[in-house]
């Protein structure tokens, strides 16, 4: 009697804990997620279970006034939401460990048996003094089947322990140890009935801890923090993919330039090519400005200081306004005082952009008259100078009421009467924020109707006290020097590039030879790998974005092996720009970074930092004229066809730089191939006609100049858009035609690589060779191609892998005919 006594009081005390635990999770709204969803069955299927523990007690102690099969009806209810329970509870633990509700069917397969045993095997009752209880084959098989979850559940949980969070895996051990407990002493001694103590104490735990009673005010953080979090990931996808789109066209520029600059005697041209230089590297800046502003917001922007020319920043300032300010119909005068420092240590890229966004704003919001430029020395001491800056115009000037909002972000003064004017409102917030980092603050000084003063004061150390003078002469002497010669040279140096495409294993053949370095190449992460295994490197430049196995992957793996010895040093390349990028490749371990475009600057610098300094071999500053200058006559190492070709072990050699999921913004970063003998052929070629041999000569390139027309011609009747193709060749017919066959060349493999991508079920690396296929398409000027290729690409980002396979053939197929109409043609 003491027995049933205490079932009957413990199974009312269990029933009102668990319908007071329902009453207070269901009264709470929540987000009907997995979690949710499996607890709310779990409690449901728990009070089920208490309430049919109750009634059989009931009937079993009552077995004369209530038939058998009525009884052994309740028992099956109670035997099957037993077994139910011990199933929610071990998807339950599932969902936390994997986050994976997959039913698979034989998930249901010990419930089931459960359920079966319960209602056809031998149902038994046993008389005993304390009360009788239900026993038999039905029993047993029941409590065993429906015991097979528990032991999964205490498996999965000791398994994914480590990656389930301390509240959740603690709760579920103490309840599973409770159960196990009440189990094995209703085992011992069934009469005492007491498995609902067991379902009760894991409801509770659960309930209080994973399904916290604060879930309203949990999940409202909670969708708060998942639009936030959403809302930055936009914000870096957009980054990233403004940053990649824009830059890339800048990196062609920039190293066509570069080669022009490195290759010409004409002074004319250097001087155009030095101005282009400047406006190129100020636009770069003014790219970045948004990325700024979100760095600033974030507090990782740097201030980085730096030798830099005084009167080349000038000159910079004066290239990148003069021109939009003349077509404004403006004047732009400008006045430097000749005692500043002619070399200054600071960070002149973040002046460059507070002075560009001052000089823009003037130039947009002033209609007619003058902008002026004024840098003034305010004081010195031996090591350093603070100097005023000013832009003064003659524009609308500024109401005062709107000097509250002159610093806001994403907000125009007089925005009625500004709306034409182009612009993101970010521009003066940037100038403020960048000025207190240095130490400065902006002044304003405004009449509405009449115009604007801003100005700031700054103090920069002294690197070179000699005076600039006249700053126009200063500019001009600094950007010959810059241009004609180099500071060093290292042929010696081992240098070793991982980048994923030949065009951008020209580019650093390119650049490294100006410092007659010949670098070694490895197409992926694996042959880097080898590569270090057979050699060392002074230093190694890893391209981040590659298929397989990228550039962090690749130096994990070196330093987990070992391979890497204490003196080589490791560099990330990457367009990602995106706001922390530098600091989570330096938290990776990477000695340095190397943002793309790729700057000579840059690259001369980190050269100069981290080879052996006896490697280094000065080259003598002689106007110009000596060895350090690199012009067209002198031969690379390498002939120029070897260098031009592509790697044969390269299987993706088009695969882009790009941002997973980035969309159809990606573009190809390289910079042609110009070769100084080329260029030489072509001087050559001018003396052997200027010598009486115009006619043989004329007549080849006549020749010449009429097949690639015809080919151009038959490209563009098949739907090439030749004029595309040949912008991203750098209007170099012979490079764009190699091109083509290149991609010609790479489809038989492409082919295989996509249906072995598809027999392999293996849809992330499909969508990687569709990328790349998709941004090469459109490179030659494949324009519909290209857009197929895009399609496949969204589809495997999207892993709808059944779009995939209903397309595959018609893609290679279409693919297939492309190539054999463009393989015709270059025949």
């Amino acid at each position: 009697m003491f027995s049933y006594v205490l079932s009957v009081k413990g199974q009312i005390g269990c029933m009102g804990i668990l319908l007071f635990t329902a009453w207070t999770y269901f009264s709470v709204k929540r987000a009907h997620n997995t979690a949710h969803k499996l607890f709310s069955a779990l409690l449901n299927v728990s009070i089920v279970n208490v309430l049919f523990d109750m009634i059989t007690v009931y009937t079993i102690n009552h077995v004369h006034e209530i038939p058998l099969s009525l009884n052994h009806f309740f028992h099956i209810i109670y035997m099957a939401s037993m077994a139910a329970a011990l199933y929610f509870i071990y998807m339950y633990i599932r969902n936390l460990a994997y986050g994976d509700l997959k039913i698979k069917y034989y998930h249901l397969i010990p419930l089931a048996i459960a359920i079966l045993a319960a209602t056809f095997l031998r149902f038994d009752y046993v008389e005993s003094p304390y009360g009788n209880y239900s026993w038999g084959p039905y029993a047993t098989v029941a409590f065993v089947s429906g015991y097979v979850y528990f032991f999964l559940g205490v498996y999965t949980l000791i398994r994914r322990w480590k990656y389930m969070e301390s509240k959740s895996r603690r709760a579920i051990a103490v309840s599973m140890m409770g159960i196990l407990i009440v189990a094995v002493m209703q085992g011992i001694f069934p009469e005492l009935l007491i498995t609902n103590l067991g379902l009760t104490l894991i409801n509770v735990a659960l309930f209080y801890t994973v399904e916290s009673p604060d879930a309203l005010l949990i999940e409202q953080l909670g969708e708060e923090r998942t639009v936030a979090d959403s809302a930055n990931r936009a914000k870096s996808v957009f980054l990233a993919q403004m940053s990649h789109e824009i830059r890339t066209p800048i990196n062609a520029i920039l190293g066509m330039n570069e080669m022009i600059t490195r290759e010409t005697k004409n002074e004319d041209i250097r001087e155009y090519s030095a101005n282009i230089s400047a406006a190129g590297k100020t636009l770069l800046a003014l790219i970045n400005s948004i990325l700024d502003f979100s760095k600033i917001e974030d507090g990782k922007m740097e201030i980085l200081s730096v030798t830099y020319n005084t009167a080349g920043l000038v000159n910079n300032l004066i290239n990148s306004v003069s021109d939009r300010a003349r077509s404004n119909g403006l004047y732009f005068e400008v006045e430097v005082d000749e005692k500043l420092p002619l070399e200054l240590i600071g960070d002149d890229v973040r002046l460059t952009q507070v002075i560009m966004n001052l000089l823009t704003n003037a130039v947009k919001y002033t209609k007619k008259g003058t902008v002026y430029l004024t840098f003034k020395e305010e004081s010195r001491t031996a090591d350093s100078v603070k100097f005023r800056v000013s832009v003064k115009d003659t524009g609308i000037g500024i109401r005062k009421e709107d000097m509250d909002n002159l610093f806001a972000s994403f907000k125009r003064i007089d925005e009625e009467k500004n709306r034409n004017i182009e612009g993101t409102g970010l521009g003066m917030a940037i100038v403020d924020k960048l000025l207190r980092m240095m130490g400065s603050q902006i002044e304003v000084e405004s009449e509405y109707g009449k115009g604007s003063v801003f100005s700031f004061s700054i103090e920069q150390r002294i690197a070179n006290a000699e005076p600039i003078g006249d700053y126009r002469k200063r500019a001009a002497e600094s950007a010959d020097k810059e241009t004609r010669t180099l500071s060093f040279r290292a042929p010696d140096a081992k240098v070793l590039i991982v980048v994923d495409n030949a065009m951008n294993h020209k580019v650093a053949k390119n650049l490294l030879k100006l410092y007659g370095i010949v670098p070694d190449m490895a197409m992926s992460g694996a042959e880097c790998i080898e590569r270090v295994k057979e050699k060392q490197y002074h230093i190694i430049c890893l391209d981040h974005m590659m298929p397989e196995m990228d550039g962090i992957e690749t130096f994990d793996i070196l330093r987990k092996e070992k391979l890497l010895p204490e003196d080589t040093i490791v560099l990330i390349m990457t367009a990602n720009a995106i706001v922390g990028a530098k600091e989570m490749y330096l938290e990776k371990g990477f000695d340095d970074y190397i943002p793309k475009p790729i700057d000579i600057s840059i690259l001369e610098e980190k050269l100069r930092i981290y080879l052996p300094q006896e490697l280094l071999k000065e080259v003598p500053d002689s106007g110009g004229e000596s060895g350090s200058q690199v012009s067209g006559g002198e031969k690379s190492q390498a002939s120029d066809k070897a260098i031009m070709e592509t790697s044969p072990q390269n299987k993706d050699d088009d695969v882009m730089e790009f941002n997973p999921g980035s969309g159809d913004a990606d573009m190809m970063e390289f910079i042609p191939d110009l070769q100084e003998g080329e260029i030489q052929k072509d001087a050559d070629q001018r003396n052997a006609n200027n010598q009486g041999q115009e006619n043989a000569g004329g007549e080849n390139r006549d020749n010449s100049m009429k097949t690639i027309e015809e080919k151009l011609a038959q490209l563009k009747s098949i739907g090439i858009d030749t004029e595309a193709g040949l912008i991203h060749s750098a209007s170099d017919q012979d490079f764009y035609l190699e091109i083509l066959g290149d991609y010609v060349g790479s489809f038989d493999q492409k082919k295989k690589d996509f249906q072995r991508f598809l027999d392999e079920k293996n849809i992330h690396d499909y969508g990687v060779s569709a990328h790349a296929l998709k941004s090469l398409s459109r490179t030659i000027g494949a324009k519909k191609f290209g857009e197929t290729a895009y399609a496949m690409e969204q589809a495997a980002s999207g892993n709808d892998e059944e779009y995939i396979r209903n397309n595959h053939k018609q893609f290679l197929d279409e693919y297939e005919i492309l190539i054999k109409k463009i393989g015709g043609i270059l025949e």
